[in-house]
């Protein structure tokens, strides 16, 4: 026999499990809009019945019902496609740093509202032009200095623009860090918070979705691995190094790099560098390191190389007050030195010597055939690495050997100044061992650079030119006039017209010379209303002269801005495909885990119903009940 009371029991049992089920769903619904909510579910079941089988059980009809419970309440989640979307964020976050820096670099080069170095490099050359068509007149001489003050203030303010740029990508470096630390204590709290939860039987769905949330906003900055194997344990990896394991976090850290100009690496707190695969914080590096650095490498080898060319010409010029032997472009060389003897490593001691142009004594032309062969050994571009080496035949001529030098690893551009002799220019190293626009080895088994050229005092390595040989110039058998000393780092900021034109114009060379002492520079005038020098410079705008494979300074400044046009595209077409694909993850998710406001509200009424059934069920009871209770009136 049965008590009455236990149908009480029962509806008690359906009002709690609908109740709970109704405020389920009001949850779901109050946080429609919540990021990284997941929708939750309530599981019900039958509750154990009376008399489980034994062997001492009454014998009645048994296993009859006692109602139902809540057996638990779960969030709807697919872990695989949350795997798949921190991946795709990775590459996405990457793609956006890189696009989004690409573009200002773009817009720096090439920027639209002011004179960007593309247009004052073509009025510098028109002024030279103007220069050139009137030798003598003091206005084309104010306004050349006019339009030289404006490149060298244009290659200034580019420089300064992509330092600054540098400078924010650091510190946008530097606040990821941050963040990626204060994600990763979140983390490791709720890790704590979600055991103790777990440990009582619970489900903390909204521990999970706070902890899935921000797992998510960290695949975005770095990659990273989630190993949930162990419940007790909730592992996430950069690289192979935990970060967080459990209530413990591993934190990262930004230290300065004084070979970076003081620029933080992401590092371990032993030290070792973070392998950060893909995300905002590689490609923020790649953007500092890579992108940004090689614009301003660029522009510097630009400045330089234009310096150093202008320089080079008008040197054999004369004033209209006949002097002569003046740079057009100030000169700033490394060393403190006459013979340009340094210390590289900047241990007190001289241990090397920096140059970056020297150009041979004797006057060639193109097509001056060589008549020996040997070998020109130009040095390893890499430390321990294979000599550059570039062989040339009797029946090759000069033209032949300089494209083929040019075509080669060497670590110098070669070329035919104004006057026919064979100069060599310090290209940018390969390798970041190696100091910036420094000729690092010339050595000849032959006798181009010797008697031909000459160039080098002697032939074979105990008369080759070598940077780490301090007094090394004594092995050149040059002139100091035609040996360009290496400038002092970042040329582009520094840059600016010689201080002797500025304030004497007709100090400015026009003019050629005679050479009368056979040295191999002119000593005097041809005559004040020539122009041969003006002319001579004006021709260095289209003459293959210089940077990087022997390109003219027009097709340099262009292969800049193209290089940079191209690669900021290539990062917008990537970030463009990772957002795709990551949308398209999200609403697949979004159809799984997220809240459908008609679905809840259907739900709502049918549970509805059954609490209002089992209120009902009670009521009955109640009444049963009373009708007992007067039997005994």
């Amino acid at each position: 026999m049965f008590s009455t009371f236990h149908g009480i029991e029962v509806g008690k049992k359906g009002l709690m499990a609908n109740n709970a089920a109704i405020q389920t769903i009001g949850h779901n619904l109050a946080n429609i809009e919540t990021e990284g909510y997941s929708r939750q579910r309530v599981h019900l079941k039958t509750f154990i019945p009376i008399y489980e089988p034994s062997a001492n059980r009454v014998e009645t009809p048994g296993q009859i019902g006692t109602g139902v419970v809540v057996e638990d309440i779960q969030r709807i989640r697919d872990q695989m496609i949350d795997d798949r979307i921190y991946f795709e964020k990775a590459g996405m976050g990457n793609a956006e740093m890189r696009e989004q820096f690409l573009h200002q670099i773009e817009m720096i080069l090439n920027e639209p509202d002011r004179p960007n170095i593309r247009t004052v490099m073509d009025d510098f050359w028109e002024s030279v032009q103007k220069l050139a068509a009137n030798p003598t007149e003091r206005a084309a001489r104010e306004e050349l200095i006019q339009r030289t003050n404006t490149l060298t203030d244009t290659f200034r303010h580019t420089h300064t623009s992509l330092h600054d740029l540098r400078v924010r990508a650091n510190a946008l470096i530097e606040q990821r860090i941050n963040e990626v630390n204060q994600i990763g204590a979140e983390i490791a709290s709720l890790n704590v918070q979600i055991v103790k939860s777990e440990a009582m039987g619970d489900n903390p769905n909204d521990l999970y979705d706070r902890r899935d949330l921000l797992i998510e906003k960290l695949s975005k900055i770095m990659t990273i691995k989630v190993e949930r194997n162990n419940k007790h344990e909730y592992l996430v990896y950069i690289g192979a190094e935990n970060f967080v394991q459990g209530g413990l976090v591993n934190p990262i850290s930004g230290v300065g790099n004084t070979e970076n100009e003081g620029f933080v690496d992401v590092r371990w707190a032993d030290g070792r560098l973070v392998n950060l695969g893909n995300g905002e914080l590689s490609g923020l590096l790649i953007a500092r390191d890579i992108d940004i650095k090689n614009a301003m490498e660029n522009i510097n080898t630009l400045a330089i190389n234009l310096m150093d060319s202008v320089n080079e010409v008008h040197r054999d010029g004369f004033g209209l007050n006949l002097t002569t032997n003046l740079p057009f472009f100030k000169e700033l060389p490394l060393s403190p030195y006459a013979n340009g003897d340094y210390d590289f490593n900047k241990d007190g001691n001289i241990d090397g010597v920096a140059i970056f142009r020297v150009t041979g004594r004797e006057k060639l032309t193109p097509e001056t055939t060589i008549g020996s062969a040997g070998i020109l050994n130009f040095g390893p571009n890499y430390p321990n690495g294979p000599d550059i080496l570039v062989t040339y035949n009797p029946n090759d001529t000069i033209k032949d050997v300089i494209d083929r030098i040019n075509k080669s690893d060497a670590g110098v551009v070669a070329y035919l100044n104004h006057k026919g002799q064979l100069g060599f220019r310090a290209r940018f190293p390969l390798s970041n061992e190696h100091p910036e626009f420094v000729i690092r080895h010339l050595e000849d088994s032959g006798n181009l650079l010797i008697g031909i050229a000459g160039l080098l005092v002697q032939s074979g390595p105990e008369g080759a030119f070598d940077y780490q040989n301090p007094g090394g110039i004594v092995a050149l058998n040059v002139p100091r006039e035609q040996i360009g000393f290496t400038p002092k780092e970042n040329p582009a900021f520094w840059m600016a017209i010689n201080e002797q034109l500025v304030y004497n114009p007709d100090n400015i060379a026009a003019a050629g010379g005679i050479d009368m002492d056979g040295d191999g520079s002119p000593d005097r005038v041809t005559g004040l209303g020539d122009n041969r020098i003006a002319l001579a410079i004006a021709e260095l705008r289209h003459k293959p002269v210089m940077i990087e494979r022997q390109s003219t300074f027009n097709d340099y400044v262009k292969s800049i801005i193209g290089d940079f046009g191209t690669r900021s595209e290539s990062a917008r077409i990537s970030k463009e495909k990772n957002e795709a694909v990551v949308t398209s993850l999200t609403n697949l998710r979004e159809q799984i885990s997220g809240v459908n406001v008609d679905e809840e509200l259907s739900k709502l009424l049918m549970f509805q119903h059954g609490y209002n059934a089992s209120a009902r069920m009670v009521t009955t009871v109640d009444r049963m009940i009373e009708t007992i209770l007067r039997m005994g009136a």
